[in-house]
């Protein structure tokens, strides 16, 4: 809880204790106290200026806890003695912020908290390593190497991370199925030529030389046997 937030409300109830108030005056002090708190709450939110790293301590060089975009609002927890980093919230998570990234509402004005902290006045908070980690970091993966973290100091070159030893794991090898023979594909058959039916040569009929035009037939001899000779074997006449 914030310094001043419990300093309002131990004030509230030392006074309730030593004054005896009737119900009727109950209701507003408690209205009172509710609307003080709420100032104190607005009186220390602040805007980043630019996209910033939430760090694990007041150095560039500690752990990353989150990432946050420019433009958004963070409560302001106190800032060290120099006003170059202060300890704020961002949502859930609590880390350090380089404070010329913070912008804060001074009289209506923005102004940048480094370089103005005294005017500001906001409150000045020591960092501690052990229980600053202990009570926000625990479930991060470098909240184990603490002890390496704690000879660390700004400016110098921040500490190796190393995970922490995990035993391999063993591998089951399960068998694996046989795999089936790969069918190469057959190369496509030549088509075949087509078949030639040879058909037997065709007899031209007599006097009938190839395929051209008919020859003549040789005429008959005078002397032959086909005629009868004028004068011999005839009749009487």
């Amino acid at each position: 809880m914030d310094y001043f937030v419990a300093t309002v409300l131990f004030d509230l109830k030392k006074a309730l204790s030593l004054m005896k108030f009737s119900r009727l005056y109950a209701a507003p002090v408690v209205a009172l106290s509710a609307l003080m708190l709420a100032s104190v709450a607005l009186a220390q939110e602040a805007v980043t200026v630019k996209d910033v790293n939430v760090r694990a301590g007041p150095d560039r060089g500690y752990p990353l806890v989150v990432w946050v975009p420019g433009g958004s609002t963070v409560y302001v927890n106190g800032c060290q003695s120099d006003y170059r980093w202060c300890d704020v919230m961002a949502g859930g998570d609590r880390g350090w912020v380089y404070a010329r990234n913070l912008q804060y509402t001074y009289q209506g004005q923005p102004m940048t908290i480094y370089g103005n902290g005294p005017t500001l006045a906001l409150p000045i908070i020591s960092f501690i390593l052990g229980s600053y980690w202990n009570d926000n970091y625990r479930n991060r993966p470098w909240y184990r190497n603490q002890n390496q973290w704690n000879n660390f100091r700004p400016g110098n070159r921040p500490p190796v991370f190393r995970p922490p030893f995990q035993p391999p794991r063993p591998q089951i090898v399960r068998p694996q199925p046989p795999r089936p023979p790969v069918v190469q594909p057959q190369p496509p058959r030549p088509p075949r030529p087509p078949m030639q039916i040879q058909q037997p040569p065709r007899q031209m009929p007599p006097g009938n030389v190839g395929q051209g035009r008919p020859q003549p037939m040789p005429k008959p001899s005078e002397g032959g046997r086909g005629n009868p000779q004028p004068g011999r074997g005839g009749a009487a006449g």
